[in-house]
């Protein structure tokens, strides 16, 4: 039996945090398949407080962070639960982390870091009070206490910058080019690669090369019997095949295959609530 909730954060939060979320099952697992993590456009933290996961990357299995914090990625991960399932994510906008985490986010790309490693001291005690609270409510309190803390050190401007250019970037499903997006923040396509970078986590032909992908994804979700030329089309890309080879290199899956474990499945909820975010 599993119990997954959900809930927004509080209003001083709004603009950094899209939302909490835990997944909790009573039944103990074997090791099974992996589970594929692939590109999202958001970062997010994730404590795994029931039993360890593993990292699993060309059939060797490493240890995983009890906390860790995902990167934006432009590649997959897959991770393996090795008994009870017990997880709380927080899942932030794409812009508001930076003042958060106080830290280029470039730095993070691709990469899956132990809370401990980024945030020191800070970060292993808000593991620790994730770990040893009672509930998802508990949880989230502990959270949001840490969070508005950080948040008294923040770049308003730039964050507003990023912020309006994120907007127009998801409205627009990432079919626009960089040199538009840097006239739009009024910066030098150098100047906006640079920002952009450190605020969003990825440089910015990355980060619209991912919500291009999101988006056909959310259209196949909505229009089931779409085939892959008319969805390449209305996604932006130049035809079929270089949808296919997108969706391979981003997700290590056929087209046919990553759109049947997609469709209806909390992930594509989750990708459709952030673009219309």
């Amino acid at each position: 039996m599993s119990k997954y909730q959900y809930i927004q954060p509080c209003r001083e939060l709004s603009g950094y945090v899209q939302y909490y979320w835990m997944l909790d099952m009573e039944d103990t697992y074997p090791l099974c398949e992996p589970h594929r993590l692939t590109p999202q456009g958001f970062i997010e933290i994730v404590f795994y407080y029931g039993d360890r996961y593993q990292l699993v990357s060309s059939g060797r299995r490493e240890s995983h962070p009890r906390a860790s914090l995902y990167g934006q990625r432009t590649g997959y991960l897959d991770i393996l639960p090795t008994g009870r399932v017990g997880l709380m994510a927080v899942v932030f906008t794409p812009v508001g982390v930076r003042d958060l985490l106080h830290m280029p986010l470039g730095e993070l790309a691709n990469g899956c870091y132990s809370l401990g490693e980024v945030l020191g001291k800070e970060g292993q005690e808000l593991e620790d009070q994730i770990m040893t609270a009672l509930g998802f409510d508990e949880r989230v309190q502990s959270l949001e206490r840490f969070l508005l803390q950080r948040l008294k050190r923040r770049n308003e401007f730039e964050n507003n910058r990023m912020r309006m250019v994120i907007t127009r970037l998801l409205q627009n499903r990432g079919m626009l080019n960089v040199e538009q997006l840097a006239d739009y923040a009024c910066l030098s396509k150098k100047q906006f690669e640079r920002v952009f970078a450190a605020y969003v986590g990825l440089m910015p032909k990355q980060y619209l090369r991912v919500i291009r992908f999101l988006h056909a994804v959310e259209l196949k979700n909505r229009m089931l019997e779409t085939d892959l030329a008319t969805l390449a089309f209305h996604a932006g890309y130049y035809d079929s095949a270089h949808l296919a080879n997108e969706i391979k290199t981003l997700t290590g899956h056929t087209s046919s295959t990553l759109f049947q474990l997609m469709c209806f499945s909390e992930d594509a909820e989750s990708i459709s609530w952030f673009l219309e975010g």
